[in-house]
């Protein structure tokens, strides 16, 4: 008696999985919290990216009412950046037709900057390369604790 393909089929699969590195799936990544405060305030809504990897590996998460977050990173040396919009802002709206995209001339594009988010955070703490703020990121690491200054 011939067995049924399904059992074949099952087999395959079994293999498949068994070898194919189903299991944490961390992919070189650990989970950290920690917790954001600017001039010693939690900074409650802000966004926070780790650039690991050489710029290879991006994780972003947002902070809580008390400033905290939890994010899987790289290990290794992440740079950090951090953001926040002025939730009142105007919200842009997406462009009617293909003639709104063409670029405007300088004084267009110095007037549209004017209507952007303001930012919450000073911009220096955008931008990877200005912000200052690195981790050497290792496996079963305390809470991080990163404060920064309106001034």
């Amino acid at each position: 008696m011939r067995k049924p393909y399904y059992c074949y089929y099952l087999w395959i699969a079994f293999v498949v999985l068994t070898f194919s590195g189903c299991g944490s799936g961390n992919d070189g990544r650990v989970a950290i919290t920690g917790t954001v405060t600017m001039d010693e305030k939690p900074l409650a809504g802000g966004t926070i990216a780790f650039i690991g990897g050489g710029g290879g590996s991006l994780a972003t998460s947002s902070t809580n009412k008390e400033g905290k977050f939890q994010i899987q990173v790289a290990l290794g040396t992440n740079k950090v950046t951090i953001s926040k919009e002025d939730p009142a802002a105007s919200i842009q709206t997406a462009p009617k037709s293909d003639a709104d995209m063409l670029m405007g001339t300088d004084a267009q594009y110095k007037e549209q900057q004017k209507s952007m988010p303001k930012s919450l955070v000073p911009a220096k703490y955008s931008k990877h390369e200005t912000s200052g703020i690195s981790f050497d990121i290792v496996s079963g690491m305390q809470p991080l604790s990163i404060s920064l200054s309106s001034k």
